[in-house]
């Protein structure tokens, strides 16, 4: 008994032709139900994933280059797929997103026409429950284009085949440089694909599908605006980021959803290779490598998407591995199998891997069954509605866009700052955008993504180059409530020394460029430690200090990272003598080994003003690494350390700033809009309490990646429920 339709059993005219119309037909309707329509920024402040898109979209209308002089989560058409809305190219981008959903919804409903009406119907069900209900949904529709249309380049044939591999192709190259993590899918795709291709004896096609992604990527970079030269930067850096965001940006979710994914990823690994293993005819040596390349596409695929999810565990990222692990589980019925056994082995992991999830998207994730159910008709009346009448939807988000615009004024830093370059630390650009200043940012523009020496070594030389701006809106409010002076710790080492205060509103300490010199680092003292022992500086008196640890994962930390994300570890300053913490932070190991101003202690705007002034913060005795109980054996037991006494043109103390600190610190306290600005956690608390991040995506989200929180609550049946305060998801 054959499951679908065999890859070269021949149609007949007047069904083939019906096998397109209706598949295309339904793709519409479908592709109503999910087009990412963007809805305008809700909080400045909060979620500054509305400081990412304005930054694409700026990066665009500037022609600034990605690579040297851009380094995000998203490339150069990023700003074609971001969730948020934006004025600039609204047109450009409500054409791309239907162009792009409607591709995506043709791959899913071809897949769909090839499986009996039951599976048909299930696979069409399940992405119009998940999709419509997830927000952002742009993961799921990149990896769902890319599943189905790689299926259909394993299993059709003739006319069809060549247009299944021509757009599997425009599909990678938009994704490679749309968003940077997806890079390394679709080059991997491609490749495996194409092996594919060959193994069934299509050569030809499988040569032109790696000929026409290496062409397209430089094709489409140049017509995004992009230097060609820039293309080599850009790849490297995206890796550089990649490697940056799993090693510094996780969040660990809650033990139940993350066993619970855990467990559907072992049950959904088990059914790809039940389903490629058995797949097609034939014993040959062709069909073993067909079957051989099917398995390591499709476990790669589940695997890169299960990464995604779980490095960082929160409710932004997570669901897009159940909802994906939903939609593959029916998918793979498109495979021919011949084994009674093993198909009926297969279907039964297939209704586990498909239903399972469900359960947990709608027990943890989703609003009561009564709203999610029927979201895809809202979905789909809205959607219709903004395709309809764009010039209506456009207003309206205008007029959102406006009134977030007056909200974000700052009049007397714009009066300072007039028409000099003004660069942001910290995560809010778009509070520079919407008043309109010269912005000029550093390549990775939001501090959090500066997190492993090579990112934060690239904005340092920005920084000592002529490009530097003149002025520096500063706000040191870190993400994951991680220790402060991680986050871009080189920059802020440069504008310790080569910055002073000008003035202060909001959010923000205005700081203005000095005569620039690069940081001398004199080193002091080196030595080794164990996990929990102190790093001793009670002796180095009022020297400004450097803090260098390197903590070494085990061999079972780095498996650990690779399938699923780093062990958590802590850093703690202590006081000096034994008169206890002065603050316990998160500090992931990247970070501590590029280094950080370990002294004085900067938790917050007030403790940098107090430095410029000369009157500092606390000073620590001695900091120590923190790790949880029972992770010892993700670490090595040895931890090496280097202080280093900061000091620019032999000076280690700034001269004063001729502006007074006194009537400094009284602008910070008019204005500040948050009572802590270096420790926003927004957790509120059910019975447990605990927090999830969101990453953009990175996010860099990620991908993606902004103070988000979110609390456990117990909804009435017992069972516990992600409720989101803030909504945040670069990325990642």
């Amino acid at each position: 008994m054959e499951t679908a339709l065999q890859p070269n059993q021949p149609r007949a005219v007047g069904v083939s032709r019906l096998s397109v119309a209706l598949p295309l037909l339904a793709a519409v309707l479908v592709m109503l139900t999910f087009v990412t329509i963007p809805p305008a920024p809700v909080d400045l402040n909060v979620d500054a994933d509305t400081s990412l898109s304005g930054v694409l979209n700026y990066a665009q209308q500037h022609g600034l280059q990605f690579g040297p002089e851009l380094v995000s989560t998203y490339g150069p058409l990023g700003y074609l797929i971001f969730f948020y809305f934006s004025p600039h190219a609204a047109g450009m981008r409500m054409m791309v997103d239907v162009t792009f959903c409607l591709t995506v919804a043709a791959g899913l409903c071809l897949v769909a026409w090839r499986l009996r009406p039951v599976w048909r119907c299930l696979l069409l069900g399940v992405f119009m429950f998940v999709a419509p209900n997830l927000h952002p949904r742009t993961d799921l529709v990149i990896d769902t284009g890319f599943l189905c249309w790689g299926l259909l380049c394993f299993v059709e044939t003739d006319r069809r085949l060549a247009l299944s591999v021509l757009t599997f192709i425009v599909l990678a190259v938009f994704g490679a440089l749309a968003k940077t993590s997806v890079i390394f899918m679709a080059g991997l795709s491609i490749v495996l694909v194409a092996g594919g291709l060959a193994a069934r004896g299509e050569w030809r096609l499988g040569l032109g599908m790696v000929a026409g992604f290496g062409v397209g990527i430089p094709l489409a970079w140049m017509a995004a605006g992009q230097n060609l030269w820039h293309l080599g930067s850009y790849l490297i850096n995206a890796l550089v980021l990649v490697q940056g965001y799993n090693q510094a940006l996780g969040w660990e979710g809650l033990p139940q959803v993350m066993l619970w994914a855990f467990l559907l990823m072992l049950a959904g690994m088990a059914m790809v290779i039940i389903r490629a293993l058995t797949a097609f005819e034939g014993r040959d040596g062709r069909a073993a490598c067909r079957r051989g390349l099917l398995l390591v596409w499709v476990s790669s695929l589940l695997f890169l998407v299960w990464k995604h999810g779980v490095v960082r565990g929160d409710s932004y990222h997570v669901v897009h591995f159940f909802g994906f692990l939903s939609l593959l589980a029916p998918a793979l019925e498109i495979l021919p199998c011949e084994s009674r056994a093993a198909r009926l082995c297969a279907r039964a992991l297939t209704a586990a891997c498909c239903v399972l999830p469900l359960i947990a998207l709608q027990g943890w994730f989703f609003p009561a069954t009564p709203k999610s159910l029927p979201q895809a008709f809202r979905a789909f009346r809205y959607n219709a509605g903004c395709l309809l009448r764009p010039g209506d939807y456009q207003r309206r988000m205008n007029d959102i866009i406006e009134a977030k615009r007056r909200e974000a004024r700052l009049p007397q830093l714009h009066r300072m700052i007039g028409s000099a370059s003004v660069d942001v630390f910290g995560q809010h650009q778009v509070y520079a955008l919407f008043n309109n200043l010269n912005y000029r940012p550093r390549p990775v523009f939001q501090s959090y993504v500066a997190c492993n020496a090579a990112l934060m070594r690239l904005n340092e030389a920005f920084y000592l180059s002529g490009a530097a701006p003149e002025y520096v809106m500063f706000s040191l409010g870190p993400i994951d409530r991680k220790f402060p002076p991680l986050e871009d710790a080189m920059v802020l080492r440069h504008l310790m020394l080569n910055y002073e205060p000008a003035g202060a509103e909001g959010e923000f300490l205005l700081l203005r460029s000095k005569p620039s010199q690069e940081a001398r680092l004199k080193l002091l003292r080196e030595g080794v430690v164990r996990p929990g022992e102190r790093i001793e500086l009670s002796d180095f008196g009022g020297k400004d200090l450097w803090l260098e640890i390197d903590l070494e994962p085990t061999l079972l930390g780095r498996l650990r990272q690779f399938l699923y994300q780093p062990s958590a570890v802590r850093l703690a300053a202590w006081r000096e003598g034994a008169k206890g913490v002065l603050t316990k932070r998160r500090a992931p190991a990247a970070m501590l080994a590029a280094g950080f101003v370990a002294s004085p202690l900067l938790l917050n705007n007030g403790d940098l003003l107090g430095y410029y002034n000369g009157k500092p913060p606390p000073r620590p005795g001695a900091y120590s690494v923190e790790l949880l109980p029972g992770e010892g054996q993700f670490w090595r037991s040895a931890v090496r350390f280097r202080v280093f006494q900061i000091r620019s043109g032999g000076a280690s103390v700034p001269a004063n700033s001729n502006f007074s600190g006194e009537r400094l610190e009284t602008s910070i306290r008019r204005h500040s809009q948050f009572p802590c600005l270096s420790s926003r956690s927004f957790v509120s608390s059910g019975r447990a309490d605990f927090s999830i991040h969101a990453l953009a995506a990175g996010s860099s989200r990620v991908s993606q990646t902004f103070a988000t929180c979110s609390a456990c609550l117990l909804n009435s049946s017992g069972s516990p429920k992600v409720s989101s305060i803030s909504a945040s998801a670069a990325g990642h």
